[in-house]
């Protein structure tokens, strides 16, 4: 049996490789306020975005962060924008009827178009760039529901996206292991440490205070407002956004409750030669597939290397040694060409799934939560949380997704059941099931 450190460089690293370009600032640990007008929970993309839209509106917020700012899923994830849900939205017609289907996707529609404005109005230099995103038929019968699919998008939505024939694939992707696939050219992916990195230092201009290191360990409602208790003392709000998504911990158990979080793992290869690259992906798309487990991946910024990101099994679960050992050989079944590839970098992240698949904002006595986004979060997050912020200030803003969260019977937020889901999925993906 191969070494499965063999496939690693001999410094590798398990930690983000977007942190080569974006590290974590190890700041020191600032004294908190006794009041602020609005405080927001979590200094991911979700709270940061709703803390610029407060703060440029002159409000007096506090971002309270557990970690170091960005140390969560906003800098360990692939980087992708789309207009993306779990369910396609021919399913969605299904499921919800054509008019609630058609709200759900014109609001992932604004979500990805959020952010592309919202980096450019900020002038955010995080590498954005509308590339395009491929999505391959991991089996043939996919194909046919990636067509359907682009028939109700196209007949409701006005979609631009066109289906790929096996026999023409190559244009998008070096690779015979799909059965076709269908192309979306409104897509695009960016530089998440850096995105996030730009978005704190907006926050911080517009006049917001951000203190990493200071865990919330309660909201107690108080007249006029909530007290906020953190580790390191108490602050009094007149409101609260909680945007502590997959990372949220009990002392959010209404929340927690309502979320599963499942950890999505990447890695990074060393740096390829220039035609090898144009070959495995050519124009710098975004690549992802039908497969249940969902792999996704793209060339890094720089165009030397290739990121390549899925989710492995739950017994590798922080394990990124075994996950990045996983990885590869995914990696190296669609591209045989990459078998003798080194990793140097191989990580991962938690993302949240809510139980009805879908994105959500929602009042719990009077306090704000977002997340959900089931693996779409660059894009949806940011946009919920400047939702969140309006919602908070009074403003007009867009309710699609305020509905409440559902929850199952005896779900206390520990995700127990995700092995044996996790290994039957991938079993289903390994026979083209």
């Amino acid at each position: 049996m191969r070494n499965p450190m063999s496939i690693y460089v001999d410094d590798v690293k398990f930690t983000p490789f977007w942190w080569e370009a974006a590290p974590l600032a190890d700041e020191p640990r600032r004294a908190l306020p006794k009041k602020a007008d609005i405080v927001v929970v979590g200094s991911g993309y979700a709270g940061l975005c709703a803390a610029l839209r407060l703060a440029e509106s002159g409000v007096d917020v506090l971002v309270l962060e557990a970690e170091e700012p960005g140390r969560g899923a906003s800098t360990r994830n692939g980087g992708a924008i789309g207009a993306t849900l779990r369910y396609s939205l021919a399913v969605l017609i299904g499921k919800v009827g054509l008019s609630r289907a058609l709200a759900l996707y014109r609001g992932a529609v604004a979500s990805r178009e959020f952010v592309f404005d919202l980096t450019r109005r900020q002038g955010i230099d995080c590498g954005i760039v509308r590339c395009g995103r491929f999505y391959g038929a991991h089996k043939p019968g996919d194909l046919a529901g990636l067509q359907a699919d682009l028939e109700q998008r196209a007949q409701h939505l006005g979609s631009e996206a066109i289906m790929v024939a096996r026999k023409d694939q190559r244009a998008y992707i070096g690779s015979d292991a799909y059965f076709g696939g269908r192309f979306h050219p409104e897509d695009g992916h960016l530089h998440p440490g850096l995105y996030h990195r730009g978005l704190l230092a907006k926050v911080r201009s517009a006049g917001a205070a951000v203190i990493g290191k200071t865990r919330v360990c309660g909201v107690r409602p108080r007249p006029g407002g909530y007290l906020v208790e953190t580790v390191h003392g108490t602050v009094a709000a007149r409101q609260v956004i909680v945007a502590t998504n997959a990372y949220t911990d009990r002392a959010f158990g209404w929340f927690r409750r309502r979320l599963i979080p499942i950890q999505s793992q990447i890695i990074a290869t060393q740096e390829l030669p220039a035609e090898l690259l144009d070959e495995v992906i050519p124009n710098d798309y975004q690549i992802g597939d039908t497969c249940k487990l969902h792999n996704y991946y793209r060339r890094s910024p720089d165009r030397r290397r290739l990121l390549f990101g899925g989710r492995s099994g739950a017994s590798q679960v922080n394990d990124f040694a075994k996950s990045g050992h996983s990885l590869h050989r995914r990696m190296t079944g669609i591209f045989p060409q990459l078998a003798e590839t080194k990793v140097t970098h191989s990580w991962g992240g938690f993302i949240a799934f809510s139980f009805d698949h879908m994105p959500h904002i929602a009042d719990k006595d009077g306090i704000h939560y977002i997340g959900g986004c089931c693996g779409s979060g660059v894009a949806m997050m940011s946009y919920l949380g400047d939702i969140a912020a309006r919602k908070a200030l009074g403003h007009a803003y867009d309710p699609t997704f305020e509905v409440p969260f559902k929850r199952q019977p005896f779900y206390t937020g520990d995700p127990w059941f995700m092995p044996a889901i996790i290994a039957t999925l991938e079993l289903r993906d390994r026979l083209r099931m």
